[in-house]
């Protein structure tokens, strides 16, 4: 087997954040286009049903989300010389991210369990559609502007 060079390693990192960034970005898109034109559809198809599909690859999304934010928190705040701005963009990405996997996950997984849904847990799925694209938007762009320079 041949080892591969640090260079190659690197292309394919490259890679592999751009396809992630732009899958994020696209999804984040194609749950905003769900969430606006769900009742275009809705009297020949359950909207419910594409949502029990997309539940799953936003779960992944917000988990991919959640490394990708946590590492740029770090790196951010350990070096002194970051502009305030990106101080304050990480910050707000990471929080904002991590409010939506507290929003998220305990409205998933009482779906999954098949408790009813109530009034309360419909204004969470609400606000969880609003953030939703943001965070997995701004993510994906995060890492497709992130390699530009490498």
């Amino acid at each position: 087997m041949e080892v591969q060079s640090q260079g190659e390693v690197g292309a394919m990192l490259v890679k592999v954040k751009r396809v992630v960034g732009w899958a994020l970005f696209f999804y984040g898109i194609l749950y905003a286009m769900q969430v606006l034109f769900n009742r275009l559809y809705a009297d020949a198809f359950s909207p419910q049903h594409v949502y029990d599909v997309m539940n799953y690859c936003t779960a992944v999304g917000i988990a991919i989300s959640i490394a990708v934010v946590s590492a740029h928190k770090r790196r951010v705040g350990s070096s002194d010389d970051s502009p305030a701005g990106r101080f304050l963009a990480a910050q707000a990405g990471f929080y904002m991210t991590m409010a939506l996997a507290l929003l998220y996950f305990p409205l998933w997984f009482s779906l999954l369990f098949g408790d009813t849904v109530t009034d309360v847990q419909n204004v969470g799925w609400i606000l969880v559609s609003a953030i939703n694209p943001l965070v997995l938007g701004t993510t994906g762009s995060f890492l497709w502007k992130s390699v530009r320079g490498q």
